[in-house]
């Protein structure tokens, strides 16, 4: 796995642990966290 994008998915997770913390809407939450999902998925089928 290239290291910037390893770095990048570490950053975005990350983000998405402080957002869920701090947020209490769970429709929020619940969508960020497939919007994320989806992003990395992507990234790493781009990569392979």
């Amino acid at each position: 796995m290239n290291k910037k994008l390893m770095v990048f998915q570490s950053f975005m997770w990350a983000a998405a642990m402080l957002v869920v913390a701090l947020v209490e809407e769970k429709q929020f939450i619940v969508l960020l966290l497939v919007l994320l999902a989806t992003v990395s998925l992507i990234n790493l089928k781009k990569v392979n």
